[in-house]
């Protein structure tokens, strides 16, 4: 019995840290944002200026949540990490063939309307949410911030095209 209590206790040990990185990084919901609200705010601009809506796309977002966890290894918010690989490469290695790429990224805001509004209130990121090449879109959201003095949530967002 103490050896089956004692190797429970180990397993829940070693697998704690895996299960407290995967609620932080990896969790579909955080605080009432989810990657289906942050596609539904985007899909309303694009409405409003006359634009196809944006589809979740599965591989993008794993593409997403892979630049997240670098992020979060690297200790960085940037478009280009450290070492200097772009945000590009991430939907490279998920094998995403495409003929338009973009990336935004957010940090700090509390909803999912609060960071489209912030990416409709800066150009580079206004051009990304109303791109006319951007069919899909790939969205990791984070419960924490990869960087100080950045606050969370984090959000990655890849838009695409085929």
């Amino acid at each position: 019995m103490v050896r089956k209590l004692v190797s429970l206790v180990v397993a829940l040990a070693v697998s704690a840290p895996l299960f407290a990185f995967d609620a932080t990084h990896h969790a579909v919901v955080i605080r009432g944002m989810s990657a289906e609200a942050l596609v539904e705010a985007m899909n309303r601009e694009r409405a409003a200026a006359g634009l196809a809506p944006l589809r979740l796309n599965t591989t993008l977002s794993a593409a997403a949540d892979d630049r997240m966890h670098d992020m979060f290894a690297k200790h960085y918010f940037n478009h280009i990490s450290p070492d200097g690989i772009d945000p590009f490469s991430w939907a490279d290695r998920r094998g995403y063939n495409y003929r338009a790429i973009g990336e935004n990224l957010a940090v700090g805001y509390p909803t999912a309307s609060d960071v489209v509004y912030g990416w409709m209130h800066s150009e580079g990121h206004r051009q990304n949410v109303l791109g006319r090449d951007y069919e899909e879109i790939g969205i990791a959201i984070a419960d924490s911030s990869p960087a100080r003095p950045f606050h969370a949530p984090t959000v990655v967002a890849l838009y695409g095209k085929r």
